[in-house]
């Protein structure tokens, strides 16, 4: 692993932890699809969406907006989709839908 990719990792970590970000992992399609449509009722609106040549291929990014929240979406062909953003957040969506989360902590 090179140093560049080391310290973008190591700088996504500190980020994820100091805001208390935390994620859901591994979802599959059908229910990320199923979530989606639920936050799209409650006004969660798409702000942007990663438009690459492997877009919906290797990789997908949806960041949805209410306010001033933001969420981020990722899906990748190995993993499938993750939703990452502040933990209340992501507790509330974890906790509806019965989906565990990842926290990082400053431990």
């Amino acid at each position: 692993m090179t140093k560049i990719v080391q310290f973008s990792r190591m700088v996504a970590n500190f980020r994820l932890r100091f805001f208390k970000f935390c994620t859901i992992k591994d979802m599959p399609d059908e229910k990320f699809k199923e979530i989606f449509e639920h936050l799209r009722n409650e006004g969660w609106r798409m702000n942007w969406r990663y438009d690459g040549f492997d877009a919906g291929i290797d990789y997908d990014c949806i960041k949805l907006k209410k306010g001033s929240k933001t969420i981020k979406c990722e899906w990748d062909n190995w993993t499938e989709w993750s939703i990452e953003g502040p933990q209340n957040l992501v507790e509330a969506i974890a906790t509806r839908f019965q989906l565990p989360i990842t926290q990082l902590s400053l431990d």
